[in-house]
């Protein structure tokens, strides 16, 4: 294959789209619903179910990464992509016709479990269509994708609510999924994205049968994950008097679900893989933290006005989008990105929680977070470029699905501890703050620490 050839070439042209397109319905739709799903909830009166309708995303979509990851080493990842798009698709037209709040949760249910299905079938079928080469560049893509989504999403969203009605976000958001699948398999063709692992690759070629039987305990296992994910949300709300121990019990259950999940190693950060899957929960946790209770505090104890807290957010999107545009230029080694991303996310997020101390000007908490989107959007697009690069073909999806579970059971996980306890500190001032932002810092000295483990996969 021609080196000079860029993902935007005649010849990867229309498989660059077909992803992007993917990257941004997903993002668009994130910040669609989250603005409509208010209006729907009051629509439906379904308020003590509006948790759990975002909740339940996040908990059926582990289950699906964990069947993902056994399907696409099997099959290859074209069939799981289409079935996860037609599951998403349907699901967000049963929640576009949600009668009752109960009937729109269960859609949503829908709708993760297809999500998580695309998530891994995504990366891997990057690595199946494009050269190592030019895999920087195209997650470097996926993140810009989701940047002008993050800007226009919720004020377009939120017109098309006030005007027309929330059942029409959830609606037409499938429309950008259709296009997206057509143009992608039109600029896939002859490419690998519906090829198999070879049969010697096959991890049941060399280990036996009673290898692969294990391997489908998994998915029993993405269970009591998911489970555990939506114990942490109810417990985190403190609305029933058992919620020390329900939560006791979650987090017991989460750690042994993903002690099978994830790769062995992962807990002592051992070089390579297990450090750069580590290395993606801690860092996704650690910021998720801090973008949820940075804008809270805005409009709580500085008392701005919601468009202006969000500011943040908008800051952070746009910054992330530049640091995946370096990073898939190459300008910095694949080392040089996990070290530098950790060190600018780390800082971004000591210098936005100055806003904690009284005096500092509000805009000091901008600036801190733009170094650290800046600083994930570097490190982001490598650790996915060098997992999917050391992994086999008949382990990409292991491996993809493995990453992305990292970061979405330890964000659950620490946002149900974090917001427990926020919830218990709400009469002792900034108390609540001081701690989830400290958290969150301390989650980006670890990620600090692991990166240089991490950065050993490049060789």
């Amino acid at each position: 294959m021609n080196a000079t050839a860029t993902i935007w070439g005649s010849h990867y042209r229309g498989a660059t789209l077909g992803f992007f397109g993917l990257a941004f319905m997903v993002a668009y739709s994130f910040a669609a619903i989250t603005t409509a799903m208010p209006a729907a909830a009051n629509d439906l009166d379904g308020l003590p179910l509006y948790g759990l309708a975002f909740g339940i995303t996040m908990a059926t979509s582990v289950v699906s990464m964990t069947i993902a990851a056994l399907w696409i080493d099997r099959s290859g990842p074209q069939i799981p992509l289409l079935t996860g798009v037609g599951i998403y698709v349907v699901g967000m037209f049963l929640s576009a016709a949600a009668p009752t709040m109960e009937f729109l949760v269960a859609a949503r249910a829908l709708t993760g479990f297809g999500s998580g299905l695309d998530g891994v079938a995504l990366y891997v079928g990057i690595a199946r269509v494009f050269p190592a080469h030019l895999r920087p560049k195209m997650f470097g893509a996926l993140a810009t994708a989701w940047l002008l989504p993050s800007i226009v999403g919720p004020a377009l969203s939120g017109i098309v609510t006030d005007h027309f009605g929330w059942r029409w976000v959830f609606g037409t958001v499938p429309v950008l999924a259709i296009v997206a699948v057509v143009l992608l398999l039109l600029g896939s063709r002859g490419s690998g994205l519906n090829v198999p692992a070879t049969s010697d690759e096959s991890p049941t070629a060399t280990t036996g049968r009673g290898l692969s039987a294990r391997l489908w305990w998994k998915p029993a296992w993405a269970v009591v994950a998911s489970v555990s994910v939506l114990l942490l949300g109810d417990a985190s709300t403190r609305a029933q008097p058992w919620w020390p121990a329900q939560l006791g019990a979650a987090v017991v259950l989460l750690a042994m679900a993903v002690n099978v999940l994830l790769p062995k190693g992962i807990w002592r950060a051992a070089r390579g893989l297990p450090s750069l899957i580590l290395m993606r929960g801690l860092m996704g946790t650690a910021f998720t933290i801090a973008d949820v209770y940075l804008p809270l505090f805005m409009i709580d104890q500085r008392q701005l006005p919601a468009w202006l807290a969000g500011l943040s957010l908008t800051v952070g999107g746009v910054t992330w989008a530049v640091g995946a545009w370096l990073a898939g230029r190459g300008t910095l080694t694949p080392s040089q990105s996990l070290r530098w991303g950790a060190v600018f996310m780390l800082f971004g997020m000591l210098i936005a929680t100055l806003v904690l101390l009284p005096g500092w000007p509000v805009w000091i908490a901008w600036v801190g977070w733009a170094a650290g989107g800046f600083g994930i959007g570097i490190a982001y697009p490598t650790q996915s470029v060098l997992v999917l690069g050391e992994s086999k073909p008949s382990e990409q999806g292991a491996n993809a699905s493995a990453l992305q579970l990292s970061e979405t059971l330890l964000t659950a996980a620490m946002l149900g501890v974090v917001g427990a306890v926020f919830a218990a500190l709400l009469g002792f001032g900034e108390a609540g703050y001081v701690m989830a932002f400290g958290v969150a810092c301390a989650l980006g000295v670890a990620t600090l620490s692991v990166s240089r483990r991490a950065a050993a996969a490049e060789g």
